[in-house]
């Protein structure tokens, strides 16, 4: 049993810590060549997409396998080997060591984001996601760790200095649209919102929260007809 927990154990540790180094490779090249962040400002047409330090396509399936082989080589290093009692505390520290990197250079990766006059997109391409502005009901930033998240204050609320925001969650609304939430939605709590949008693109989260607020307010009014004003009178056709 000593080679298939070695086995699992090269899998997992060859999976998450080359995606952990590549995620920290990838985010500091993309401090030192960073773009130039286009201004925020609602068009009438055409689209502004935000750049974000990502992982390389290829390796998904890296990531993949590392995660699959972590609770077999887990429970291995942990029970299977008693005539091995260095194992376990060697498996344990490993794991607790390289998950806490891992978490900490995922942290700083993000997903390329489009806004756009109808809605916005997430993801890179072929697997982004796309929302409309009218199907948005809600936009808040907060801060989320490892451990733990808080909203992020609106304006004119006092808020902690060391709490800076991070991400923008999004609400939609259900009677209009399905939003299907993921297993990492399930496990983190996270339920009530239907999207998190992590902010690694090289500006303010408060920025871009109230920017993504214009863009939407500004679609809805599009959608909407306009309400006339107390005392206006509706024109209606030439008799």
């Amino acid at each position: 049993m000593l080679l298939v927990t070695v086995f699992f154990l090269t899998i997992y540790v060859i999976g998450i810590g080359g995606t952990t180094a590549t995620a920290i490779r990838v985010r500091e090249a993309w401090r030192r060549h960073r773009p130039d962040v286009p201004s925020l400002e609602p068009r009438t047409a055409g689209e502004l997409t935000l750049k974000a330090p990502a992982l390389p396509s290829a390796l998904r399936w890296f990531r993949v396998a590392g995660w699959l082989a972590f609770p077999v080589a887990l429970l291995l290093g942990l029970f299977a080997n008693p005539t091995y009692p260095m194992l376990v505390p060697l498996t344990v520290v490993v794991m607790v060591a390289l998950n806490a990197f891992y978490v900490t250079a995922m942290q700083g990766m993000g997903e390329p984001l489009t806004l756009t006059p109808d809605g916005f997109r997430i993801g890179p391409p072929g697997r982004e996601r796309k929302v409309r502005w009218i199907h948005v009901t809600e936009l808040i930033g907060a801060r989320v760790g490892a451990f733990k998240g808080m909203r992020m204050s609106e304006k004119g609320e006092w808020q902690d200095p060391k709490l800076v925001p991070n991400v923008v969650f999004y609400r939609l609304n259900h009677a209009l649209v399905h939003s299907r939430k993921t297993l990492l939605q399930r496990l983190s709590g996270f339920t009530y919102y239907d999207g998190l949008i992590r902010n690694a693109f090289g500006v303010p989260t408060d920025q871009l929260l109230y920017a993504m607020r214009e863009w939407q307010r500004r679609a809805v009014e599009t959608e909407s007809p306009r309400r006339p004003r107390p005392g206006e009178r509706v024109k209606t056709g030439e008799q």
